[in-house]
């Protein structure tokens, strides 16, 4: 074979080898990186954290694992992208800048619930990693403005966001072990000594909430606590 001829191979090899112009199995549709981080989204949603691997992916796609790494370089920069597409998921939308203060955070506090409900599995990853991208940091950024523009100075809009986001993310797990085989804590409740538990029998009848509305009650309370540390401030 010719040195020209040899080249030529190279090079055939080369583009072969290239993951932008492969395509998925039986699909006419050529691989992105949306479509990773979806499929990937979709691998958490149904199995779980455990279930995510480069190569359960590269056959959830029908490609060659290895392609997954021309888009994203490793399994780390994955999980971000898991994280920023949860994230960017919140309905921002649902804001109302005319609305009091109070309302727009537990309008903020359940759209993110919400879109983490809707991935909860997700929510190891979230806890352990955090949003770093611009995409996942404009809902951290609405949350933290309603408390600026609310008269709470930068640290303590900066703190507040974070408790309220801690909050939202304890009730996505609350919501998560709710799911296991349930514990009647109701009739927990009604077989203690109503002497010796007298509080605790008196508010039997609300233990059946739903944990959407200890979530409004918590987000509320902790919002009260923040705007009457801002009117000390003003």
């Amino acid at each position: 074979m010719s040195i020209a001829g040899k080249k030529s191979a190279r090079t055939a090899r080369k583009s072969a080898q290239k993951p932008t112009r492969r395509h998925r199995k039986g699909s006419g549709a050529p691989l992105t990186r949306e479509l990773i981080v979806a499929a990937a989204i979709k691998l958490v949603d149904q199995y779980g954290l455990p279930a995510l691997s480069m190569r359960r992916l590269g056959a959830e796609l029908g490609v060659d694992p290895m392609a997954v790494y021309y888009y994203l370089p490793g399994k780390q920069a994955l999980l971000d992208a898991i994280v920023e597409a949860v994230m960017a998921s919140i309905d921002l939308s649902l804001d109302d800048p005319t609305a009091p203060a109070e309302q727009r955070i537990v309008t903020a506090a359940c759209a993110y619930h919400e879109a983490m409900l809707a991935h909860v599995n997700a929510l190891p990853i979230v806890l352990a990693r955090g949003p770093a991208t611009p995409a996942a940091m404009r809902p951290v950024e609405l949350l933290t403005g309603i408390l600026r523009d609310a008269g709470l100075p930068p640290a303590a809009a900066l703190a507040g966001m974070n408790v309220i986001a801690a909050m939202v993310r304890g009730a996505v797990g609350v919501w998560q072990t709710s799911q296991l085989p349930p514990r009647d804590f109701e009739a927990a409740m009604k077989s203690l000594p109503a002497a010796e538990f007298p509080r605790l029998h008196e508010a039997i009848p609300f233990a059946g909430c739903r944990v959407e509305q200890f979530l409004e009650f918590g987000v509320r309370a902790i919002t009260h606590g923040l705007l009457a540390e801002a009117q000390k401030k003003a």
